[in-house]
C-alpha cells in the first residue's frame, strides 16, 4: 500500500474510541433526558392537581389563590363562582370552557387546549357541587425541559474534549511499541539485515518480532550462501569447462591429421561426465534449501531404495574390482525419496571413488536412539586425516592430498550433510573399523510436525 492510500492505526483507534464515546455519552444523556423530562411533567401535572384541590379548599374563602402561571375558575350548577384574575382581563381570549362557563361539559382529568396563542395543560376537578378547571401554560414545561437538556448535555460537552486527550494520551502511549518497530524496519535498506531489537517490546509484538528476525536471519543465509555458491560454481566450472575447450582443440586437430584414437574420445566423454556430474550436484544443492524443501515427508523402505542404487552402481563397483555389502533389515524412515536417493548415492558414489581398487564397501544399520534410525557407510580405503574432517562438510572443498588422483566436485559431504539437517537428523564423520572413512547418519523413523 503506497503512502498516500495508507492509513494511520494511532488515528483509527483514536477516531474509533471517541466516536464509541461520544455515542454512548449521547445516548445515555439522552435516555437520563427522556426519563428525567418524563418525571418533570408528572410532576408539573400533580402540581397542577394540587393547585386545583387548593383553589377548590379555599372557595368560600377570601384568601387569594391567583397565580401569574395558572389559570383556574371555580363553577357550580347554576354557573361561575370564581376565577382568576388573568380570566377577568382577558376574557375574549379564553376557550369555550372559560369563556361560556361550560366547564361541566368537560371531562374530568388532564387535556390540552389552545388558545391565547399557546398550549395550555388543563385539569378538570369536580366535587359536588362545584366544578374547578385549572390551566397551565406549556411553554412553562418546555423550558423547564429545555433547562434539563442543557444541565444534561452540557457535561457531556465539555467532557468530551477531556476524554479525547485522555484517549490521544493512552493510544499514543500503547502504540509506541508498534511506532517503534515500523520506524526501525523504515530505517533498514536492502543491504541491512541485522535482526530488529526486541528488548522492551511488548508480549502481543514478540511474535512478531520474532519472525521478522528469523526471516531477516533466513535471508542472510539465503543471500551468503547465494554468493559463495556463485563464486564457487565460476571456480569449480572453470576448469572442466578449460579442460573440454582443450580437449576439443585437440580433437579438431587430430581430426585434420586424421589421428584422432579411441582413448580421445574416451577422455572427451570423462570430461563431459565430470562436468555432468559437477552441474548435478550443484543443482541439487541448490534445490534442497530450508526456503524450498517442501515436499511431502512419507514412510521410504531404506532397503530397498539402497539396493536400488547399488544396483545403478554396479558396473562402477566391478570395474574397482570392489567388494559391497549390505547388511540391513526391513527399514523404514521418514523422508522424501529423491531427497534421500541423493543422500545415499552421494555416500556410496564417494566410497567407490575414494576407496580405491580391491577394497571393500560396507553399508549396515547400526543403533541408534529412540525414533532414529542409524545407517553407516563405510570403506577399507586409506581414510581421512582427522583435523580436516569436518572440512569435508564444506562445500567445494576436497581434500589436498587426494585432488591429484581423484577429481571431483567437493560437493558430495556437504549435499548430504544439507539433507540431514532437513530432514532433522543426524551425521557424523570418522576413520572407521575397516581403516576407511565412515560416515553414519541418523534419520527420524517417526513423523515431525516441522522441516527446519
Amino acid at each position: 500500500m503506497s503512502k498516500n492510500n495508507a492509513k494511520s492505526m494511532q488515528g483509527q483507534l483514536i477516531s474509533l474510541i471517541l466516536a464509541s464515546v461520544v455515542l454512548a455519552t449521547f445516548f445515555a444523556a439522552l435516555h437520563s433526558y427522556r426519563s428525567s423530562s418524563k418525571q418533570l411533567m408528572q410532576l408539573f401535572d400533580s402540581q397542577l392537581q394540587e393547585f386545583a384541590e387548593i383553589a377548590l379548599a379555599l372557595n368560600n374563602s377570601e384568601a387569594q389563590t391567583n397565580s401569574a402561571q395558572r389559570l383556574f375558575q371555580i363553577t357550580n350548577q347554576h354557573g361561575l363562582v370564581r376565577q382568576s384574575q388573568q380570566l377577568e382581563n382577558d376574557f375574549k381570549t379564553l376557550p369555550r370552557a372559560f369563556g361560556q362557563h361550560l366547564a361541566n361539559e368537560l371531562p374530568s382529568g388532564f387535556f390540552e387546549a389552545g388558545f391565547g396563542g399557546q398550549r395550555w395543560r388543563l385539569y378538570r376537578l369536580e366535587s359536588a357541587p362545584f366544578s374547578v378547571l385549572v390551566a397551565e401554560p406549556l411553554s412553562k414545561r418546555q423550558l423547564a425541559s429545555e433547562n434539563l437538556l442543557m444541565v444534561s448535555i452540557s457535561p457531556v460537552v465539555m467532557v468530551v474534549p477531556i476524554i479525547g486527550l485522555l484517549v490521544f494520551y493512552l493510544v499514543r502511549k500503547n502504540i509506541r511499541p508498534l511506532r517503534a518497530l515500523g520506524n526501525a524496519l523504515r530505517k533498514k535498506d536492502h543491504t541491512d539485515l541485522t535482526p530488529v531489537a526486541s528488548q522492551g517490546m511488548v508480549t502481543e509484538l514478540l511474535p512478531v518480532t520474532d519472525k521478522i528476525n528469523d526471516l531477516l536471519a533466513r535471508l542472510a543465509l539465503a543471500f551468503d550462501r547465494e554468493k559463495r555458491l556463485t563464486a564457487n560454481i565460476a571456480h569449480e566450472l572453470r576448469t572442466p569447462i578449460s579442460v573440454l575447450s582443450i580437449t576439443a582443440h585437440n580433437l579438431s586437430y587430430q581430426l585434420n591429421q586424421k589421428d584422432i584414437t579411441q582413448d580421445d574420445l574416451a577422455d572427451l566423454k570423462q570430461q563431459v561426465e565430470r562436468l555432468a556430474q559437477v552441474v548435478e550436484q550443484i543443482i541439487a544443492l541448490s534445490r534442497y534449501t530450508p526456503e524450498n524443501f517442501n515436499e511431502t515427508l512419507k514412510p521410504i523402505d531404506i532397503e530397498s531404495l539402497i539396493q536400488e542404487l547399488i544396483a545403478a552402481r554396479y558396473d562402477e563397483i566391478i570395474s574397482q574390482q570392489q567388494e559391497i555389502e549390505l547388511q540391513m533389515s526391513h527399514a523404514v524412515v521418514i523422508g522424501e525419496e529423491f531427497a534421500l536417493k541423493i543422500l545415499f548415492d552421494n555416500l556410496l558414489r564417494n566410497a567407490i571413488k575414494y576407496a580405491g581398487k580391491k577394497q571393500r564397501i560396507l553399508i549396515r544399520q547400526i543403533p541408534a536412539s529412540h525414533n532414529m534410525m542409524g545407517i553407516e557407510v563405510a570403506d577399507s580405503g586409506s581414510g581421512v586425516d582427522i583435523t580436516i574432517m569436518q572440512d569435508l562438510l564444506t562445500p567445494f572443498y576436497r581434500e589436498e592430498s587426494k585432488q591429484t588422483k581423484v577429481k571431483g566436485s567437493g560437493l558430495g559431504l556437504a549435499i548430504v550433510h544439507h539433507i540431514v539437517d532437513l530432514l532433522n537428523g543426524k551425521m557424523t564423520l570418522e576413520n572407521g573399523e575397516l581403516g576407511g572413512l565412515s560416515v553414519k547418519v541418523y534419520l527420524p523413523i517417526t513423523e515431525h510436525k516441522e522441516v527446519q
